[in-house]
């Protein structure tokens, strides 16, 4: 195969609509498939494990396959492109007029005079022009730029995939928890996020509504602005963007020397923690703390809701890594061991932020104004070529044919009947 052959083949429709049937298929799978998850999982889940790995099924869109498909479908894409701005250029031209399609349907209107066509035709915006060398015969022509709309939609598909590869390659992301007057610092990027406040919204039914995280931005520790961000409304400061992810509580462990009444150990526990707590060689687990609390299934605690309408702890309790007791108790209740009293002072909830710098974030905003302005002139801002000469009146389009010429016999017989109104 000739070097042209193969050019040619790669620059064709028929390869590029083989690469997207490919990319189908190839994102199905990763789409039934859970993602990112150790391999063990794929070999022990499913009897084509070592496929699936293979072929990247478990890392789908950042599998080397995807992105050579994603390659090839760039280079055919970026060609079939290339390959039609000459036809475009030429289209675009002044001179440049379509010829009907011999099947035309001719919408000339007896009743009305050519004068008063042209002057209609200009008052919608079109350029007229007289061909010189055939008296009678004019061309009116609007949106002649909108030939380039499949070359931007094409411009901006190939923006938003290269922001996508940029976007993989480079981005930095990452998740951290932050409890009520917690900061998270990016340093790169020279500032700050505290947690001033989190809470939560229910529905009728108890059920979690949205979840809410107040931050306040600081710069060189000074305040220089503050948003409340909830899923699907992330913040964005300089770069960084934090999305509202998950939540969890944190409950304070609180020991007191029953002799002195004297708090000697204070510390907060988020649900299946544990900590050591040296003095009496106690190691507290706290099993979970559930704010709607009810026993579930065999015995197991359950929380019906997030408010906290039945509060309970269930702690485990260990002394040099034997089992000693479990419990399971309510914010007032305190048990004893070895002359120190053990209990929970609060519970509160503490906020899970996602946190991404997409280095290919502005690429593909970018791109997706070319698809759409793309788009927006293949349908609505197409080039509309409208012929006129004695006894004969054609639309001419090579997008929505049918719909143009109603819309010129409409406005035909709107003329008309203005005219009739005048009269």
């Amino acid at each position: 195969m000739t070097f042209n052959r193969i050019k040619r083949w790669l620059f064709s429709l028929r390869f590029g609509i083989f690469l997207f049937i490919i990319m189908a298929i190839y994102v199905t799978f990763g789409t039934l498939l859970p993602q990112d998850l150790p391999p063990g999982h794929y070999l022990d889940s499913y009897r084509l494990g070592s496929l699936i790995i293979a072929l990247g099924f478990h890392q789908t869109y950042s599998s080397w396959i995807f992105r050579v498909i994603m390659v090839m479908f760039l280079i055919n894409l970026a060609g079939c492109t290339l390959k039609m701005i000459p036809s475009q250029q030429r289209r675009y031209r002044q001179d440049y007029f379509p010829s009907p399609k011999p099947d035309a349907e001719n919408l000339w209107r007896d009743d009305i005079t050519s004068d008063e066509l042209l002057d209609l035709l200009r008052r919608k915006k079109y350029h007229i022009s007289e061909i010189l060398h055939e008296p009678g015969t004019y061309h009116a022509t609007r949106n002649r730029w909108g030939v380039f709309a499949s070359t931007i939609t094409h411009a901006g598909i190939i923006t938003i995939i290269l922001g996508s590869f940029i976007g993989n390659y480079f981005a930095q992301e990452g998740f951290f928890n932050l409890m009520p007057g917690e900061t998270a610092t990016f340093h790169q990027e020279g500032f700050s996020v505290q947690l001033q406040d989190f809470y939560m919204s229910f529905r009728e039914d108890g059920s979690t509504e949205q979840y809410y995280s107040d931050l306040l931005i600081l710069e060189n520790d000074a305040p220089v602005g503050s948003e409340t961000i909830w899923v699907n409304r992330p913040l964005r400061h300089r770069g960084m963007m934090l999305y509202q992810s998950s939540f969890g509580w944190a409950s304070r462990l609180q020991i007191k020397e029953i002799e002195t009444n004297e708090v000697v150990f204070n510390q907060f526990l988020r649900n299946d923690e544990t900590t050591f707590f040296q003095p009496a060689h106690l190691t507290v687990h706290l099993f979970g703390y559930f704010p709607e609390f009810q026993l579930g299934h065999q015995g197991m605690p359950v929380t019906l809701s997030q408010e906290e309408r039945n509060p309970h702890y269930a702690v485990v309790l260990y002394h040099f890594g034997e089992f000693v007791d479990s419990f399971i108790m309510n914010p007032s209740q305190r048990f004893t061991y070895q002359g120190y009293e053990i209990g929970f002072a609060e519970s509160v909830l503490y906020t899970g932020i996602i946190y991404r710098k997409d280095f290919g974030y502005y690429a593909v905003l970018a791109g997706c104004l070319l698809l759409m302005a793309g788009l927006l002139m293949a349908f609505y801002f197409y080039p509309k070529y409208i012929l006129v000469r004695q006894g004969e009146l054609y639309a001419i389009s090579r997008q929505n044919a049918w719909g143009f010429s109603m819309w010129l016999k409409r406005i035909l017989q709107q003329l008309k009947e203005k005219e009739g109104e005048r009269s």
